[in-house]
């Protein structure tokens, strides 16, 4: 009787306790928007954006990685790393040894695991490995198998640039908020959210369209929304909000639009071309690599572009098209040490373009160059191209704009803010994002507890009933004496 008795104090104890508790620690809500039209003080940012910029940070922008697409962007955030560490090259991708074709979704070969395979840990797998709950919603990779880790992911909620459906996100946002609070007393929370439609809209409309001041409004009433139902939810001091941009868009003119044909006096003479948009990737056939490298180097098509006359003085400017072998492009793109880099890569100018007629190429990548209003992948220096980041949260400073980060950045954060030691080395500078943290952030350290029963006596689960009331900073409440 006495067993019966302890055995339902400890239950009650513990349940009573828990509907009492504090959250186990700071949760997050990480949203991505897809594209980028906009800074931060948008006027078309009416309500959302204006709301959490007051209550927390800006950056000055987010820098992407080169190239500037959403394959490479979306695995720099989340492993840390530039591309050429990371090894996701690019939106469009060959692999000469299988004859293999990565088309950003849209390719017969896209599933094969020659792309996936022996990819650096996505934060998700550690935080989740880390006993925190992670949730997903349309957030690209994040259902895919990593080691013996798989994130349960409705097919609904998938990402796939197939499902050229609308995704109702705001119709999630309540019952996300209610999950957070209902379960955050016994674990820490990662929502990842994607939101594409902005994207599609500039590049399917351009960025006048109606459509893309539409789906702009859309992108800031879920950001208001967000923030309302943490404040209905009781989240604010202990849910952090990130909002981020992958990378900008810059419009697509016919006249900038270079066919490397024209370049080449006998086209057989290249095998295959990948990602024919704002670079190419270009393997010659055997023997063949001095001749094209040259032809192309000497264009007449972006060579003549090379020196320009201004009242009466030449002066030398940079071409339109660099042309590289791949030990010679530029360090400071982190990439010519990725996989599938060609022998030979061109480069544009931001707004230059680079099309095929006849030489084999990435037929999904020049079926977007001929389509598209707007275009990315051109140097992630241009301002055009990069995002935004903005947050608020308990980790956060409040009212504090603060200087640029990198999408390298953004990894470690995540990290740090749920107390989850990374997988790896990353390429991300603390120094950068150290600057928009709280000092409560800065100096928190995680202590680990463990609550296990071991046995079954009386006198053991009485004691373990006292130390979940002390750790809960809960007074004693003594039941009355027939409950033993």
């Amino acid at each position: 009787m006495w067993g019966l008795r302890i055995f339902l104090y400890v239950v009650f104890s513990i349940n009573f306790c828990f509907s009492q508790k504090e959250p186990v620690g700071q949760n997050l809500i990480l949203f991505l928007v897809d594209a980028n039209l906009f800074n931060n003080t948008d006027s078309r940012m009416k309500f959302g954006a204006k709301t959490l910029i007051e209550n927390g940070v800006e950056a000055d922008y987010l820098i992407p990685v080169f190239p500037t697409q959403s394959y490479p962007n979306w695995f720099s955030l989340a492993t840390g790393l530039y591309v050429e560490n990371h090894n996701f090259t690019a939106d469009f991708m060959f692999d000469p040894n299988n004859t293999l074709f990565f088309e950003r979704d849209l390719g017969v070969d896209d599933l094969n695991e020659k792309w996936w395979r022996a990819n650096p840990a996505p934060f998700w797998y550690s935080v989740g490995k880390a006993g925190i709950d992670v949730h997903c919603y349309w957030f690209a990779t994040c259902h895919m198998p990593y080691v013996d880790l798989v994130v349960q992911v409705p097919l609904t909620r998938r990402h796939s640039f197939k499902n050229d459906e609308e995704h109702d996100l705001y119709s999630y946002i309540p019952n996300i908020m209610k999950y957070i609070q209902k379960y955050q007393v016994y674990r820490k929370q990662l929502v990842l959210l994607r939101y594409d439609g902005l994207g599609k809209a500039l590049r399917t409309h351009g960025e006048d369209s109606e459509q893309t001041v539409q789906e702009l409004s859309n992108f800031d009433q879920q950001v208001r929304k967000i923030q309302e139902e943490m404040e209905t939810w009781d989240l604010l001091r202990s849910t952090n909000l990130i909002v981020l941009s992958d990378h900008g868009l810059i419009k697509s003119e016919e006249q900038n639009q270079y066919y490397i044909e024209e370049c080449i006096a006998d086209s057989t003479k290249i095998k295959q071309i990948a990602n024919s948009l704002a670079f190419a990737l270009i393997w010659p056939e055997e023997e063949e690599e001095d001749t094209i490298f040259f032809e192309l180097k000497f264009c007449d098509q972006w060579a003549n572009l090379a020196s320009v006359d201004y009242e009466g003085e030449t002066k030398e400017v940079e071409p339109s098209v660099g042309v590289y072998r791949q030990h010679e492009i530029p360090e400071r793109f982190h990439w010519r040490n990725s996989r599938f880099i060609a022998p030979i890569v061109l480069i544009a100018q931001p707004g230059y373009q680079l099309l095929t007629r006849q030489i084999p190429s990435t037929s999904v990548s020049e079926k977007f160059g001929r389509e598209w209003k707007m275009l990315d992948g051109w140097d992630n220096e241009n301002p055009d191209l990069q995002g935004i980041f903005m947050a608020r949260g308990p980790a956060f400073k409040s009212g504090y704009k603060g200087g640029p980060l990198e999408m390298i950045d953004i990894y470690q954060l995540v990290l740090n803010m749920l107390e989850v030691d990374p997988c790896h080395p990353n390429n991300g500078s603390w120094e950068r994002v150290s600057e928009f943290l709280s000092d409560e952030l800065e100096e928190r350290s995680y202590q680990p507890q463990n609550f296990g029963i071991r046995n079954s006596r009386p006198i053991t689960l009485l004691l373990v009933v006292i130390e979940i009331l002390i750790v809960c900073n809960f007074s004693f409440y003594f039941l009355p004496t027939d409950l033993f």
